[in-house]
């Protein structure tokens, strides 16, 4: 089954093998994987906040509209 974080994965290490084919500069690879990284650690911390808002709505979403709608008699 695939996760986002499989998803993520998969795409940054493409991004790596690109970076490892065609720049050739050993230094300004490292630095281009530093940030190759830091893109999946952002992606991956920006869906689970993303996935813990929409959980959170969910959880609240039938307590809040009964709040707003009372029950018809």
């Amino acid at each position: 089954m695939f996760t986002y974080e499989t998803i993520i994965d998969t795409v940054q290490t493409g991004k790596k093998q690109i970076v490892k084919t065609f720049v050739q500069d050993k230094k300004f690879q490292e630095e281009l994987n530093k940030l190759i990284d830091a893109q999946a650690e952002f992606a991956k911390g920006q869906i689970k906040s993303s996935l813990a808002i929409a959980e959170s709505l969910v959880a609240h979403a039938s307590t809040q509209l009964k709040a707003f709608v009372p029950a018809s008699k």
